[in-house]
């Protein structure tokens, strides 16, 4: 190991360096594809105890409480000469995050590179479960797709001790509006934790094949071919739902689908590890599945508002007409014979509805939806997307409710039991077109 010297600051000011990709005579050009947009990735210049280019800022904590320390270490980089580092005794309050910000324009995946290590890195009493690189996303006038934490992405918090360097190496999807990536090495609780040869790029495409219908732009890799008849059926699927949720067609959205061979292709395109993921927003499903008959109810609601959690899902559910290949009508019936119908109270309120059963609350969830809809027509269960969108709480859900339907929940519980109860509600249309294609073609089942 190579002996040097620390350059050791508390929080200092920095100027914020912007990295813009221009052609000759200011024409704005396309961003080059595996480059490191980063200026001074390596943090190899410095000036007054900073690396160039890149800022200090506050992360969580205010004075006076005992702040983390920040700074350049020469002993053992993993590139270069220099490596920074976020250094915090087991009771600090105060911390704090080196960032830079990125323009970029038109793109829809980025790669963050860099490498890590860490000295007894552990979280103890008001401190943040933060060791880790991290991304923040904004829009065009530096505004945040989503706002509840600092960053949209990040990598795993390095806890304990490392001797040797970590690289992390991940894809990000970016929202469709970011105009801006800003990266952040950050330390939220005791320890030391060092970072070096960070690295931010537009990955290369994968070479998309595509084709269009109606509503939808198809996209799949050469050689995983869609299999035969699965776009027409994903059509015809949208189709039906968005007539049962009542939605004109100068509503009906365009929808990108891609369809990847395999889980691990997906994971290196959008640096998500599940078999489908949907942006409602971007109006995209990206799934090892070639059909999709959930996440599209998502993405045709969304611009109405957005229910509930339960309800949401229940809509969903609805229109599948089955939880798990039982009919939701006939298992809410069986669980309110059984008196484990559980309230709508429940299914709305988040806390409550996550406490349950999952195939308790979901079909109950999904026979509300569906009494809603059958007995005061979808136009109504839109408006309630409008008025209840983002309600906070169960009275501002039960005040918005009763000015759609002119009557409270509890009442109309009480005749959703009682339909119920006498099996007169009719049931979902469960019968989708091309119900009978093969297992290959149809959407996938799972919950």
């Amino acid at each position: 190991m190579r002996k040097g010297i620390q350059l050791v600051c508390r929080y200092a000011a920095a100027v914020l360096v912007t990295l813009t990709i221009f052609a000759s005579g200011c024409q704005k050009s396309e961003i080059p594809r595996d480059v490191n947009l980063l200026t001074n990735p390596s943090f190899e210049e410095v000036e007054g105890g900073l690396p160039v280019g890149w800022e200090v800022r506050p992360f969580r904590g205010i004075e006076p409480a005992k702040a983390a320390e920040f700074g350049i270490d020469e002993s053992y980089p993993h590139d270069g000469d220099r490596a920074v580092f976020f250094k915090a005794d087991p009771d600090a309050q105060r911390f704090f995050m080196l960032s830079q910000e990125v323009e970029v324009t038109d793109i829809t995946r980025i790669r963050l590179r860099g490498a890590v290590r860490s000295l007894d890195v552990r979280r103890n009493a008001g401190q943040y479960p933060q060791a880790n690189f991290a991304l923040t996303f904004l829009n065009k006038d530096r505004g945040r797709t989503y706002s509840a934490r600092f960053y949209d992405q990040r990598t795993r918090p390095r806890l304990e001790t490392s001797d040797d360097w970590i690289v992390e190496d991940r894809i990000f999807r970016l929202p469709v509006d970011t105009k801006y990536v800003v990266v952040h090495c950050v330390l939220g609780m005791g320890g030391t934790i060092w970072f070096d040869d960070v690295s931010l790029e537009v990955p290369t495409g994968l070479g998309w094949q595509e084709t269009e219908s109606k509503n939808f732009t198809f996209h799949w890799l050469p050689g995983s071919e869609y299999p035969e008849g699965s776009q027409a059926y994903q059509q015809q699927l949208f189709d039906n739902y968005a007539t049962r949720l009542g939605i004109p067609e100068s509503d009906r959205p365009k929808i990108s689908h891609y369809f990847y061979p395999d889980s691990l292709t997906m994971y290196e395109a959008i640096g998500v590890k599940v078999p489908k993921k949907a942006y409602w927003d971007s109006r995209e499903v990206h799934s090892i599945f070639p059909v999709d008959d959930h996440e599209i109810v998502h993405i045709l609601t969304k611009p109405y508002g957005t229910l509930t959690f339960g309800l949401t899902e229940g809509t969903a559910f609805y229109l599948i007409g089955h939880w798990k290949n039982q009919r939701i009508v006939e298992l809410a019936h069986d669980l309110l014979e059984d008196d484990r119908l559980p309230s709508v109270q429940s299914i709305v309120v988040p806390f409550e509805m996550k406490r349950q059963n999952p195939d308790i609350v979901g079909p109950a969830a999904a026979a509300f939806v569906g009494f809603l809809i059958e007995y005061a027509g979808p136009e109504r269960f839109l408006e309630l997307h409008r008025q209840a969108n983002d309600t906070g709480s169960y009275e501002e859900f039960r005040t918005a409710f009763e000015n759609v339907y002119g009557r409270s929940v509890e009442d109309a519980e009480a005749a959703f039991r009682k339909i119920l109860a006498e099996m007169t509600f009719a049931p979902p249309d469960s019968t989708s077109p091309g119900q009978q294609l093969p297992d290959s073609v149809a959407p996938d089942r799972q919950q």
